[in-house]
């Protein structure tokens, strides 16, 4: 498992330039909802991200009944794939990027203080895209749920 909390680098950041902090994507520490990732199996990954509640979205969404917004498990879900799919492959530094939501459904709200569990599977690839399910949870709650399709960064000059 790999967590942004020790000291050092991550396991696998080849699909990324090496963040300075140790971060498993290149988003900034704002905007990263994975704190930790395990590979599960040949083809499926989970990871977590720990809420504080200091984050700043729950202060205005909602105040006195702060809710995580539905678009930020979508984000973990794709943040997840994509250190999933780009794992292995030779591809250092190539960016990713989330091209399609499918049948995405918010089941249930997610609050401070909870820890989001997002497992994925990889689907079918086709050439620089890849199929991905998705769920997150919150303890054994099944939190949200879908499909996206996942987008490599190849021989472009506007993703730099």
């Amino acid at each position: 498992m790999v967590s942004l909390r020790p000291a050092g680098p991550a396991r696998f950041l080849n699909f990324i330039p090496l963040m300075n902090d140790g971060g498993l994507t290149p988003h900034g520490l704002g905007f990263r909802f994975v704190d930790r990732f395990e590979r599960t199996g040949a083809t499926t990954g989970t990871g977590w991200k720990d809420l504080s509640g200091e984050e700043p979205f729950f202060a205005d969404h909602f105040p006195g009944n702060p809710l995580m917004p539905g678009v930020l498990l979508v984000e973990c879900a794709a943040q997840t794939a994509g250190i999933l799919w780009m794992e292995d492959k030779p591809l250092h530094g190539t960016p990713v990027f989330l091209a399609s939501i499918d049948r995405f459904k918010i089941l249930s709200p997610v609050r401070p203080g909870e820890t989001i569990e997002t497992r994925v599977t990889l689907g079918r690839e086709f050439g620089s895209l890849v199929q991905i399910e998705a769920e997150c949870r919150s303890g054994e709650q099944l939190v949200a749920r879908g499909e996206l399709l996942l987008s490599m960064a190849v021989n472009s000059d506007r993703v730099r």
